[in-house]
């Protein structure tokens, strides 16, 4: 679909309004202009009877006997005469004298004021004036369709006026749009001028108000952008720093081998290759989740027994733990169901059991409990091993972030892991105090129970 721009839509849309304004007031007008004048010759109808009334009551006065015959009216010299008549009656209804023009219209003598009567398929507006002292009756009458001609007239003469001022007003309107968006072109320019690098905010200098939320919304991106940058930046560079050690290792053992006469030297610088393939492998599939749990914003959620999915990652990871003389427990409740991602939720958990059995010394402890209350649901898992001092608590969770025991195999990246999952499900983590007064103790609480 063909998107306009926002000055075709700008005008469009008050065009239109102008439209329908211009409509409205056009009815308002034609309906004003036909009520006014309409007050107008039925003032003029009421006047011309006053004043025959007058004129008829002078002659009366003086004694003079009023005859008017159609001889004595001039020539017709103006096309509305035939359209305006008078009619004067005696008192009895019998008729006195009347314009050539005037048709013969129903009288009454108790008629008075104003009436609409159709004669002869045309309609006349009458005035019917009684006049007290001579008992005449004077009726002046004019047709309906002289008060149309000059309805149409004025109102004709008036929408040829609006119709021609219509493209003026698009014209002038769309100069005004046209400088109205200036500040936006300008800020259109600014920002395609900016390179992938140029990440700084956006000034609300010159800005106009209507545009503040964009640039406010696209300041606050590069904000994120500038950060996302520089994470994958410490990223890249911590990842290239942990593989280097282990690919170092490879290499040198690999060399030892080769140059190795020996059959048992030989074969322990092969050991020593397959461990460190081993590491760098695990340290790979590690970055490789952790990219993904940071790249993922909506996960998909099923509803899942939070205690059964904690009973199969023991079961895959029981031969870790009995190498080590681990006793590993599964407690707590059978029913504690969460809502989540069951494959982000079994990489939580298996981060969580491992780190637990590969710090945990020989022949230790590991509890997992799963717990509810108050509509939350718990999962823990506690150790018997050398903890984790206060000073480092806030620090665990950094990426690449080992403890004080380097001898211990790992990539540091477990718990970033664990804390990015966690995120994903609204969860919360806390560390405690693990078995025996010693060791470590992490909770993570989802936020609602199914």
């Amino acid at each position: 679909m063909k998107s306009r721009s926002i000055r075709q839509n700008l005008l469009l849309l008050v065009l239109g309004a102008v439209f329908v304004a211009w409509v409205v007031i056009s009815l308002f007008i034609y309906y004003s202009v036909q009520h006014e004048i309409e007050e107008v010759y039925d003032a003029q109808l009421a006047q011309n009877a006053k004043l025959l009334a007058s004129l008829v009551r002078r002659e009366l006065d003086d004694d003079h006997q009023l005859q008017i015959d159609a001889d004595d009216f001039l020539p017709i010299v103006h096309k509305y005469e035939t359209r305006i008549s008078f009619t004067i009656y005696h008192g009895d209804g019998t008729l006195m004298a009347r314009s050539p023009s005037s048709p013969i219209l129903p009288v009454n003598q108790y008629l008075s004021g104003f009436k609409k009567i159709q004669i002869d398929g045309k309609v006349w507006y009458t005035y019917n004036l009684r006049d007290p002292k001579t008992n005449l009756l004077i009726q002046t009458a004019q047709r309906h369709d002289v008060r149309e001609e000059m309805v149409a007239y004025i109102n004709h003469s008036i929408l040829i006026v609006m119709l021609l001022a219509l493209p003026f007003i698009a014209i002038l309107l769309w100069v005004s749009i046209s400088r109205g968006l200036r500040p936006l072109i300008r800020l259109a320019d600014t920002i395609s001028e900016r390179s992938v690098h140029q990440l700084e905010q956006i000034t609300f200098e010159g800005v106009p108000t209507e545009a503040r939320p964009i640039v406010g919304a696209l300041n606050s991106l590069f904000c994120r952008l500038h950060q996302a940058f520089e994470k994958e930046r410490r990223f890249t560079a911590d990842a290239a720093h942990e593989l280097r050690t282990p690919l170092a290792g490879i290499k040198t053992q690999a060399q030892v081998a080769m140059r190795s006469t020996e059959s048992k030297q030989r074969q322990q610088a092969i050991t020593q290759v397959i461990t460190g393939v081993e590491r760098s492998a695990k340290l790979v599939n590690q970055l490789l989740i952790l990219t993904r749990v940071d790249a993922d914003r909506h996960i998909t959620k099923t509803e899942l027994n939070l205690k059964q999915l904690c009973a199969a990652i023991i079961s895959e990871k029981i031969t870790s733990a009995l190498a080590k003389h681990i006793d590993i427990s599964l407690q707590g409740e059978s029913d504690a169901n969460i809502c989540g991602n069951e494959e982000l939720l079994q990489i939580l958990i298996a981060n969580l059991i491992s780190n637990a059995i590969r710090y945990t010394p020989d022949e230790g402890r590991i509890v997992v409990s799963v717990t509810t209350k108050l509509k939350h649901v718990m999962v823990a898992v506690k150790d018997s091993g050398p903890g984790i001092p206060e000073s480092l608590k806030t620090q665990v969770f950094d990426r690449f972030k080992r403890g004080e025991h380097p001898d211990i195999p790992g990539s540091g990246l477990g718990l970033s892991i664990v804390l990015r999952i966690a995120e994903l499900h609204r969860a919360k983590i806390e560390l405690g105090q693990g078995l025996d007064n010693t060791g470590l103790g992490i909770k993570v609480t989802f936020p609602e129970l199914l």
